[in-house]
């Protein structure tokens, strides 16, 4: 079976913070950095996470399909402070 693909563009963006077992997805960039930010304030220094755009794929089972990424984050092994690396 082929999968389907929307004509739309994506407006799905997923995250991920691997050490913080956390992630998700939404429609507003905003609130994935958001999350982000809040999951790398409790994970331990050192830890990643990435948000990327994503299409939702209308298959059995569904996925997400990743179009782009569109920043990465971590936590300063010094300082604890998130740093972005926007793409």
């Amino acid at each position: 079976m082929i999968p389907r693909r929307s004509c739309e563009p994506s407006r799905l963006f997923s995250w991920e913070v691997a050490q913080a077992r956390t992630g998700g997805v939404t429609d507003d960039p905003r609130r994935a950095i958001d999350q982000v930010n809040a999951a790398l304030a409790r994970a331990p220094r050192g830890a990643r996470a990435t948000v990327t755009r994503v299409d939702l794929i209308l298959d059995i089972p569904s996925k997400y399909d990743v179009v782009a990424v569109v920043g990465r984050a971590r936590t300063d092994q010094t300082t604890g402070e998130v740093v972005w690396e926007i793409q």
